[in-house]
C-alpha cells in the first residue's frame, strides 16, 4: 500500500490560464512526458525519466512537488520540485520546466513562487535554498535571480546532456539570514580571487566576521595566500570500491550523523584503502557524467578528520571517472585551510561558494565549492545574466548575457 503524505495544498489560480497545484501520483505519466518533451532524452535527473523514483519522491515528506495546471484542461504544463534536508535546514529546487507551448506565460516564476513559500512561508523551515541553471542561456538564471536568488559561482563541466555543460549556482536565504559568520582569516590565492567575485556585486546579505558589525559581504577582510603547488602523484596503496547499496549505507551512517554529513545527499559508493586506513564515500551519478565526495570516516568540518594518505586522493578521482564521473565535485568549510590546499594541489578549482550553508553553535559557517573535470565543457555556447560576469572572468571568458 503507497504511503499518504501530508503536504500542503495550494489548488488555486496563480493566473488566468494555469493554477498551481501539488503533483499526485496520477501524474507521473504526464510528468514523464512533459520532461521528455522538454529536455529530450538528454534530461540527467531520475525525477523526471524515473517513474519508480518519481514514485518515490511523491511520497517522500521531504520533497515537495508542484505543478502547473492548464485551468481549462486541466493538463500539466509546468512542473518543479524542491527537495529539503530539515535537519541541515538547506534545500534545493530542481526539475523546473515548462512545456514549449507555453513558455512566455511566466509559469516558470509560477512554480518558483510556490517552491519558495514551500521553503519560506508559515509552514517552512528552511534557512536557504539552492538551485544550479544552465549556462546556455541567461533565461533560467534570470527567473532565479528575479526571486531573490544570489549568484554564487560557475561549475564547468558539472552536468553531461547532449554535451558536457557549465551550471550556475545561485542561493537564497531566508529573511534575517546569515548572522554572524565564522571568521575566515587566510585563504588560498585561488579561494580569495572567488570571494573577491563574490563581493564584487554586492551580496544582499549581512555577513558579520568574528562578530565585527563594521564587516559586509564582500570578504575583504580575507587575506590571500600563494597559490598551491599542484600534484599529479598517486598513493600506489590500492583502492577498494564497492558500490553495494547495504554496505554503503551502514558504513556511512556509522561514520557520520545527520548533522555532520552533507545536506541532501546519501553515498551510492565507498572507496577504500587495501590497508583499510583511509575511506572516501562518495555519490557517482554516471548518467549526468557527475560525482560528489562526501568525505572519510569523519566529518570533513572536524579538525580532527585523519589525514589521507599521500597520493589518496589521485587515486579516488581516477577510480569515479572509471565509473563514469568525469566532473567531480567537494563542499568544503571556507575555514578549513588545510583541506581545501589538499583539493587544489590536485587539480580542483574553486567555482562557487555558499555563505551561510551550515549552523553550528550558533555561527554561520560559510563553504566552497571546488570542482575537478575530465571532460572540458564546451564553452563556445556559455551564456550568462551580466551578474555572473565576475566568476566568469575567473575562467578567462565574456559575458554573452544578451545573447
Amino acid at each position: 500500500m503507497t504511503a499518504t503524505v501530508e503536504r500542503p495544498h495550494l489548488a488555486r489560480p496563480f493566473s488566468h490560464t494555469v493554477l498551481i497545484d501539488s503533483a499526485a501520483l496520477d501524474d507521473v505519466t504526464v510528468l514523464l512526458r512533459l520532461y521528455r518533451t522538454v529536455y529530450g532524452d538528454a534530461y540527467p535527473l531520475r525525477l523526471g525519466t524515473d517513474p519508480q523514483a518519481m514514485t518515490a519522491a511523491l511520497t517522500d515528506a521531504a520533497v515537495q512537488w508542484w505543478v502547473a495546471r492548464d485551468v481549462a484542461t486541466g493538463a500539466v504544463v509546468g512542473s518543479g520540485l524542491l527537495r529539503t534536508d530539515p535537519v541541515a535546514r538547506i534545500g534545493k529546487v530542481e526539475g523546473i520546466a515548462v512545456h514549449p507551448d507555453r513558455g512566455g506565460e511566466g509559469i516558470a516564476g509560477l512554480l518558483l513562487d510556490a517552491l519558495v513559500a514551500s521553503a519560506f512561508g508559515p509552514l517552512g523551515r528552511l534557512d536557504s535554498v539552492y538551485a544550479t541553471a544552465r549556462c546556455v542561456s541567461p533565461a533560467a538564471q534570470r527567473v532565479l535571480l528575479r526571486h531573490g536568488f544570489q549568484p554564487m559561482g560557475l561549475l564547468p563541466g558539472a552536468v553531461k546532456l547532449r554535451e558536457t555543460e557549465t551550471l550556475a549556482l545561485l542561493v537564497r536565504y531566508r529573511d534575517g539570514v546569515p548572522a554572524p559568520r565564522k571568521a575566515l582569516g587566510r585563504v588560498p590565492e585561488e579561494v580569495a580571487a572567488l570571494l573577491a567575485a563574490a563581493g564584487s556585486h554586492g551580496l544582499d546579505v549581512s555577513f558579520d566576521f568574528d562578530f565585527d558589525p563594521d564587516s559586509n559581504s564582500d570578504f575583504t577582510g580575507v587575506r590571500p595566500e600563494p597559490s598551491v603547488e599542484r600534484t599529479s602523484s598517486r598513493s600506489g596503496a590500492g583502492l577498494d570500491v564497492s558500490q553495494d547499496a547495504a554496505l554503503v549505507r551502514r558504513r556511512y551512517a556509522r561514520a557520520h550523523t545527520r548533522e555532520t554529513g552533507v545536506a541532501l545527499h546519501q553515498p551510492n559508493t565507498l572507496l577504500a584503502s587495501s590497508d583499510g586506513r583511509y575511506e572516501q564515500f562518495a555519490v557517482i551519478d554516471p548518467t549526468a557524467g557527475s560525482g560528489l565526495l562526501l568525505g572519510g570516516p569523519s566529518s570533513l568540518d572536524s579538525p580532527e578528520a585523519p589525514e589521507a594518505p599521500e597520493g589518496m586522493l589521485g587515486e579516488v578521482v581516477q577510480a569515479m571517472a572509471e565509473r563514469g564521473a568525469a566532473y567531480v565535485e567537494a563542499v568544503l568549510p571556507l575555514h578549513d585551510r588545510r583541506q581545501i590546499e589538499r583539493f587544489l594541489a590536485y587539480g580542483f578549482a574553486a567555482g562557487a561558494v555558499y555563505p551561510a550553508m551550515r549552523l553550528k553553535d550558533g555561527v554561520w559557517h560559510d563553504y566552497v565549492v571546488l570542482s575537478r573535470t575530465t571532460d572540458r565543457p564546451d564553452t563556445r555556447s556559455l551564456c550568462v545574466d551580466d551578474r555572473f560576469t565576475p566568476y566568469l572572468k575567473l575562467h578567462g571568458r565574456s559575458s554573452r548575457g544578451d545573447a
